[in-house]
């Protein structure tokens, strides 16, 4: 019996101190956030001081992508660290009627982020929107190496859910009773008991927090709208006002990790997962052209913040280009788990150990260190087909909209992407064209299903329509967002 318990008391040694080798990983996703909507990205009109303090206590990246304009293509690069194009997961998800159950989510063949944390020793959590796949029990998130969820599989949700009329699961099972009133503060509430509950445990935990907030439907709490009387858009002011809440929530999380004193031994990445909805949500991706869906730089690139206090540098800005796809080799870097192997450009993988070991992000733990000083990707690509595909390379980027001319864009000169220089540089542009044309003969499988043709009329639209390229003042009573009224690009 003594050498039992002495067995179990160094086992229990052993696993804490291996634990204590690992971080914990916090991933915080926005939905549908604006490139401008953060007060530390410019904003005037919405104070983020929790967010503003992760970012001062961390790496801010000005140049931060994602790999889709719309929700689904994007969760599904970020949870695979691979370009979702490769696994047939183009566009936001749709069951057509000739479409098999087992082809509508993430190639059940493709592992997640989830899978290799698992595998490295990590609890691992995903609380909020999951928008990947539930037309088998496979696709669901505790069958994808996730230990816990909390949430709803579907792509929205109503902010006010009650007993009778809610789409919220426990792992697997309806929810009985409401825990409070806001879907944004429930989910919080659900994401500090995981860390508190972890943080007690031998192994480390990694939570994908995935806040649905400020997608639709627009509806925020009384005292958060009572904040911003200045603001006299309707949907303007419910937007900040659920900005503010989730930037608070934000807080909450950070003080519950410096509580049990596992700041310092968390690293934390906050984005969203893909550019605001101008039309919809009112968001501002200032300096921005483009907006959600749109292959224009207000639709891809989004604030990034990495935190890891003690470890990377505090107060950095970080202005190469990184992705989204970066999350998964930097976490199992952090994890100390194995090295995904990343795969060449023109290169087509379809052998299950290939696709399981891949990736098409980078480790940029040494970047931020400065460890490593030339920039983490030479491409970066993006196509929704039908729609726009593009290539970013160093500062000169390509946008080849289905509906229109090929765009050639220097986004150091022009980082709002109003110069097309597609006409005057005709050997930049065929050099870009080629990448791309690379990159998609490279592409493992097709389309496995299409958005519907009403997204492609508004598509062109959308590519075609005009912007606000500036931040509003406090104050400012402009209408930025109606197609009527904005004839011009507003920079001033």
């Amino acid at each position: 019996m003594f050498f039992r318990s002495l067995l179990t008391l160094l086992l229990s040694l052993s696993a804490s101190l291996f634990a204590a080798d690992k971080p914990n990983l916090l991933l915080i996703l926005a939905d549908d956030m604006g490139y401008g909507d953060l007060s530390c990205y410019g904003s005037k009109q919405v104070p983020t001081p929790n967010l503003d303090k992760l970012a001062a206590n961390g790496v801010r990246c000005t140049d931060g992508y994602v790999s889709a304009s719309v929700c689904a293509p994007s969760r599904a690069g970020l949870l695979t660290g691979r370009y979702q194009n490769r696994f047939g997961f183009e566009h936001n998800l749709s069951h057509p009627k000739y479409m098999k159950d087992e082809h509508v989510g993430i190639d059940l063949k493709q592992p997640l982020i989830s899978n290799k944390l698992k595998d490295a020793g990590y609890t691992t959590g995903i609380i909020g929107k999951w928008h990947l796949g539930e037309a088998i029990p496979e696709f669901h998130p505790n069958q994808r190496g996730f230990d816990h969820f909390f949430g709803m599989l579907g792509g929205g949700h109503s902010y006010w859910p009650t007993v009778e009329k809610n789409k919220l699961t426990l792992n697997g099972e309806k929810i009985k009773e409401v825990r409070t009133p806001y879907l944004t503060d429930w989910f919080t509430l659900e994401a500090n008991d995981f860390i508190e509950r972890n943080s007690k445990a031998e192994k480390p935990w990694f939570l994908y927090l995935s806040y649905n907030t400020p997608h639709s439907p627009m509806q925020a709490k009384d005292e958060d709208l009572a904040k911003f009387p200045h603001i006299k858009d309707k949907t303007r002011r419910i937007y900040c006002a659920m900005q503010h809440n989730m930037d608070t929530n934000i807080g909450t999380i950070v003080s519950k990790l410096e509580e049990l004193g596992q700041l310092e031994n968390t690293l934390i990445v906050f984005l969203s997962d893909n550019g605001g909805s101008v039309e919809v949500s009112h968001a501002i991706n200032a300096p921005c052209r483009g907006g959600k869906g749109s292959n224009l730089e207000g639709g891809l690139r989004i604030p990034t913040i990495y935190s890891w206090p003690g470890t990377l540098p505090k107060g950095t800005t970080y202005s190469q280009p990184i992705i989204s796809l970066d999350i998964l080799p930097t976490f199992l870097a952090a994890a100390g788990a194995p090295a995904p192997e990343a795969q060449p450009l023109g290169t087509s993988y379809k052998k299950a150990k290939d696709i399981a070991t891949a990736t098409d992000g980078v480790n940029l733990l040494p970047y931020f260190k400065g460890e490593k000083t030339e920039p983490p990707h030479e491409n970066l690509f993006w196509r929704m087909t039908l729609r726009a595909k593009s290539v970013r390379s160093g500062d000169w980027k390509l946008l080849d909209p289905a509906h229109g001319e090929p765009q050639l864009y220097n986004l150091k000169d022009d980082p709002s992407e109003l110069n097309n220089l597609a006409a005057s540089n005709p050997t930049k542009l065929a050099e870009l064209r080629s990448k791309l044309v690379t990159w998609e003969g490279s592409l493992e499988s097709n389309p496995h299903w299409i958005s519907a043709p009403t997204w492609y009329k508004y598509n062109k639209k959308l590519n075609e329509r005009k912007f606000m390229l500036i931040q509003p003042e406090k104050d400012d009573e402009r209408d930025f967002w109606s197609f009527d009224s904005l004839k011009e690009h507003i920079t001033n």
